[in-house]
């Protein structure tokens, strides 16, 4: 049976967090953890009735693809 799409990319989301939470805990002890990388955007427009401006950043360190993996196999072990 296929497992709904949403629901897997719950897991690998809530994975991804996690890791990265917990890779950022852990950098004071294991250095190798400190080294992240960083994604940033920047969209926004004006259209004369509507303004916005959204500020996006996406941080990745050593931890976030272990988590990513590890939300993918348990979204698929689950029910």
């Amino acid at each position: 049976m296929r497992k709904p799409f949403w629901r897997v990319a719950g897991f690998v989301a809530a994975g991804a967090v996690l890791g990265t939470l917990a890779g950022q805990l852990l950098a004071h002890q294991v250095p190798l953890l400190a080294r992240t990388t960083q994604a940033e955007w920047h969209p926004g427009a004006d259209l004369g009735v509507l303004r916005y401006n959204l500020d996006l950043t996406l941080r990745v360190n050593g931890l976030t693809l272990v988590g990513v993996i590890a939300g993918y196999l348990l979204a698929r072990r689950s029910r």
